[in-house]
């Protein structure tokens, strides 16, 4: 087994996880920014092994970097309005 074969399965088992966390934005960006990590280490072993440029590798890189500044920034807003980062915290406003 390659190293693109488990870095691939730590991409499903990451793709589960984000989408089961259910408690906090800040843990859900984590595994997120872990994804894209993993995308990244995934597209240079890949494009290591043919002849390639690295355009790709560094396309997700800059859609990494955006990615990751406008979640923080959301998630700054969202606890200056709702006080907390839990997701349950939003429908209790409503009632």
């Amino acid at each position: 087994m390659t190293y693109s074969f488990f870095l691939f399965l730590y991409l499903l088992l990451l793709f589960v996880l984000f989408f089961s966390t259910k408690t906090h934005y800040l843990s859900s960006l984590l595994v997120l920014e872990s994804l894209v990590l993993c995308s990244l280490v995934l597209s240079l072993f890949l494009l290591s092994s043919s002849a390639v440029s690295l355009s790709v590798f560094i396309l997700l890189l800059t859609l990494g970097v955006c990615e990751a500044s406008l979640s923080l920034s959301l998630m700054a807003a969202f606890i200056k309005v709702y006080g907390s980062d839990k997701m349950k915290t939003q429908g209790s406003l409503y009632c």
